[in-house]
């Protein structure tokens, strides 16, 4: 059963206990410094100077107090001096004596008001000293409630039957869960279960559903830590955690350890000089110990997820601590439509609507996206009153995902509209005619996001591997815009900024990366790598000619098709939004019918 991290009652009835307290003690200190702040005035002399007040009849009364001595004027104004000579102050005494004016001995011994304010004051001194302590101490999990347990009676309400997609990965888990459950099965031989395994991929790939799931299947006990939990403020708190992590795993073995996000605490070493690396390092050297020092019969094991395996310590990755790295890639189209299946089970699909559909249209999408699309889905339907999601409300929340919300309160003069169309229309143009490129699967003028127009495209498959003939399909079409206006329109806007900014990128990385230039095979490498400026002089130069080949290319395209294109941006200034088929219409390319 997971523990959740609250506050105990008792803890919560400590804390208002030991405040009232400090209130208290801060009051009675206030009230004391109020009271000395406020008392008579008291005016400091010296012997000489008391000796002429008492001498000429001024005093009133006199008070002795040790070696201090104050008169009391008939004003009410009081003078003070220290007297440390007895016969000086039997002097004055007399005075008061033959006067028969009133004389007061105190006493050296303090009182007890005043011996219950001092130690008031030590004991507040310490109280606060205490509570910040504690609080420190409560704040870096000195506690050790930080861990979250799942006992073995599987209380997860995850299982391998809700995770799609990602069927080498669960077959890896399940057979490390079975080894858990029985070792003497597996060791007959005399293996050993996996020390560490490794959950590595994009973000949104099912990394730590399948950890939920394998704590749930695994029926041992599971703990689970983030990777950043061990990094604070205070040096040497992280891998006095760590410590803490594999002692009560030994305690509970055999179990199961999640560290989710790894990256945060297994960065390279030796990274900087400064405290903060220092103490990084030896967080991680901790865990390096700790995943080493197992036992074979312990039956600890570590499930570690990130999305950056590229940056982890090589000594951590190593078999032995991490016997395992399983990639956790996006699904393809069956994996996308079992996902799609496992997220539907609690909606309310109309009878028409195919899964399969929906998993051909949502190429690159990772089940998060997948669950996200869904759920758009459906909060549209509910909105829109209807009894069950349909086609069209997936097909809303797919274009609110790709292309981003529109803004129907944002009110474009007629002429961006018609700069936005026809900037659009060359996209299209530019796309239809590519022969490597995704189909076109609608254009829109309604500002999105950031943007004023958008041109959607969707793939008829996933792509693995990128041709040069894609990628320059690709530039072409970035580039469509630019052509329509400087052919079209006579002129260039700034709406063609960011699809300039893509296509450089693209055309970089075909030269650097990629070595689709007259270049040949090179590499930049990493940012920080050395490299001489007649190399980098060069890889522009290829750059340039790509990015004016392609565009030669769109231009060559719009001048072509400038009639479709008048078409097109007719029917844009009209509906806003045209979908495939009547963009095919606009092209005179002949629809093909439903299947």
């Amino acid at each position: 059963m997971a523990l959740p991290r609250l506050i105990p009652r008792t803890q919560r009835a400590t804390t208002l206990v030991v405040a009232s307290v400090l209130l208290v003690a801060l009051l009675v200190a206030a009230a004391q410094l109020y009271a000395r702040t406020h008392a008579a005035a008291v005016q400091e002399v010296n012997y000489t100077e008391l000796r002429a007040v008492v001498d000429a009849g001024q005093g009133a009364s006199l008070v002795v107090d040790g070696e201090t001595l104050v008169v009391k004027r008939a004003d009410g104004t009081q003078a003070q001096a220290v007297v440390t000579d007895a016969y000086a102050q039997q002097e004055i005494i007399r005075v008061f004596n033959q006067n028969r004016q009133t004389i007061e001995f105190r006493s050296l011994k303090p009182s007890a008001l005043s011996n219950a304010l001092t130690w008031i004051v030590v004991f507040f001194g310490l109280g606060v000293l205490g509570f910040v302590c504690w609080r420190v101490y409560a704040s870096i999990g000195g506690g050790g409630g930080e861990f979250r347990l799942t006992d073995a009676s599987g209380t997860q309400d995850v299982s391998f039957a809700d995770v799609a997609g990602v069927d080498e990965a669960k077959n890896e888990l399940s057979e490390t869960i079975e080894f858990l459950r029985d070792p003497a099965r597996f060791g007959r031989l005399g293996g050993r279960a996996p020390r560490g395994i490794l959950l590595s991929g994009p973000p949104g790939t099912g990394k730590t559903l399948l950890a939920r799931a394998a704590a749930n299947e695994a029926d041992v006990p599971f703990l689970s830590v983030s990777g950043s939990s061990f990094q604070e403020k205070f040096a040497g708190l992280g891998a006095a955690r760590v410590r803490r992590l594999f002692k009560q795993a030994r305690e509970l073995s055999p179990c199961v350890v999640f560290i989710d996000e790894i990256d945060a605490l297994g960065r390279r070493r030796g990274r900087g000089g400064d405290s903060a690396s220092a103490d990084q390092d030896q967080t991680l050297n901790q865990l390096l110990i700790e995943m080493d020092g197992f036992a074979q019969t312990q039956g600890v094991v570590v499930i570690a997820s990130t999305n950056r395996p590229d940056i982890l310590d090589q000594a951590l990755t190593r078999p032995g601590r991490f016997d395992r790295e399983i990639t956790v890639n996006l699904a393809d189209v069956r994996g996308r439509e079992a996902i799609l299946r496992v997220h539907a089970r609690k909606l309310t699909l109309a009878p028409d609507l195919e899964l399969g559909w929906i998993a051909r249209g949502t190429p690159g999408f990772s089940g998060a996206d997948l669950a996200n699309l869904l759920n758009e889905a459906a909060i549209f339907a509910t909105r829109d009153g209807s009894d069950a999601v349909r086609r069209g409300h997936v097909e809303y929340a797919r274009d609110k995902i790709l292309m981003g919300v529109e803004r129907r309160g944002f009110l474009m003069d007629e002429d961006e509209r018609y700069a936005t169309a026809v900037h659009e229309a060359g996209h299209v143009a530019v796309g239809l005619a590519a022969r490597h490129g995704d189909p076109i699967h609608k254009v829109s003028i309604l500002p999105r996001g950031r943007a004023l127009g958008v041109t959607q495209s969707l793939p008829e498959r996933d792509r693995l591997m990128k041709k040069r003939e894609y990628l320059e399909d690709q530039v072409a079409i970035l580039l469509g815009g630019r052509a329509a206006e400087m052919l079209l329109l006579d002129t260039m806007t700034a709406g063609a900024s960011n699809d300039i900014e893509r296509a450089v990128e693209m055309a970089r990385a075909m030269v650097s990366e990629y070595g689709m230039s007259p270049l040949g095979p090179i590499h930049l490498g990493k940012p920080e790598d050395p490299h001489s400026q007649a190399l980098l002089d060069r890889i522009e130069h290829a750059t340039g000619d790509i990015i004016n080949a392609q565009l030669k290319r769109a231009c060559e395209v719009v001048d072509s098709s400038r009639e479709e294109i008048a078409r097109l941006v007719a029917g844009l200034m009209d509906r806003d939004t045209l979908e495939a088929d009547e963009i095919k219409e606009c092209f005179g390319i002949e629809v093909e019918a439903a299947a």
